[in-house]
């Protein structure tokens, strides 16, 4: 899919993992590869000018996961709804166009999430 970027290789932080677990409901052993696994498909929703930091959209479970990386680590993870009043510092003054179809085709070949 075109805008569709590859992250699973980044580090991930211990608090970007504790994060995931706490925000998500996942197990603390599954935590890292289940991370992984949603970064693999993920597009980048826009950059920090004042410390090079980048906001990239996933899904995990068919729920929407922001991650902040940053010079090759993700910092931390977070729902929708923290990150959204975060948009401006990201360059993105208001919701991005078409954001139901962009999470629609992230999801497209994605593992089913538990039932």
């Amino acid at each position: 899919m075109k805008g569709r970027r590859d992250y699973s290789g980044v580090r991930l932080t211990r608090h970007a993992l504790d994060r995931f677990v706490e925000r998500f409901g996942v197990a603390p052993t599954q935590a890292e590869s289940l991370l992984r696994a949603a970064l693999a498909r993920s597009r980048r929703l826009g950059r920090n000018p004042e410390n090079a930091a980048i906001a990239v959209i996933t899904l995990h479970a068919a729920r929407v996961v922001v991650a902040i990386l940053q010079q090759g680590a993700c910092l931390t993870v977070m729902t929708w709804h923290q990150f959204e009043p975060r948009l401006p510092d990201f360059g993105r003054p208001k919701l991005p166009r078409k954001r139901g179809r962009m999470l629609r085709r992230l999801g497209e070949g994605a593992p089913p999430g538990p039932s």
